[in-house]
């Protein structure tokens, strides 16, 4: 049960986490970036939040989500050496597309927090911020496709979780 339990939890925060760091960064890229020509009005409300909130939201769920990940890359790193291994790119290219996106779109994202943070060049930061958000929007659609393929596998585990007996001491 251990371990069932364990990739299970994985895999729903990874869903959990990827749907919020999704809808909050197309919510910020949409409501906030979108035609304001670098004038995002910070107190302007979205679903009750301001961009401050929402940028928190982000932020918060990219990093737990960029943990799971990372936890669930070296879950399956053996897989990913096989797969090189053996060279069997072309039956696995979903998969690898979307993880090489992901490290991409985890890159141009994390990029600017730390020009920032060194007080960097501002238009870099919007630079990597632009690949980022043209990136993500392609992640997502490699993501939701990736966790259709594999919702037999979530109702399956789920329902072996819940039917196996417990043991008492």
């Amino acid at each position: 049960m251990g371990k069932n339990l364990n990739r299970f939890i994985v895999n729903l925060g990874l869903i959990i986490f990827g749907i919020a760091t999704t809808f909050s960064g197309i919510l910020i890229q949409i409501k906030y970036h979108m035609g304001n020509h670098g004038n995002v009005d910070i107190n302007d409300i979205a679903i009750g939040i301001n961009y401050t909130g929402w940028s928190v939201i982000h932020k918060i769920s990219i990093v737990v989500l960029s943990l799971l990940m990372i936890f669930h890359v070296y879950r399956h790193w053996e897989w990913y050496k096989a797969v090189i291994k053996k060279r069997i790119f072309s039956k696995n290219r979903q998969v690898l597309v979307l993880s090489a996106l992901f490290v991409v779109v985890a890159l141009t994202g994390f990029i600017p927090w730390f020009i920032d943070m060194l007080n960097g060049n501002e238009m870099q930061r919007i630079i990597f911020i632009e690949i980022h958000d043209k990136l993500a929007l392609i992640l997502a659609v490699y993501l939701v496709l990736h966790i259709i393929k594999r919702l037999r596998w979530f109702f399956v585990t789920f329902r072996k979780l819940i039917e196996e007996p417990r043991h008492t001491t």
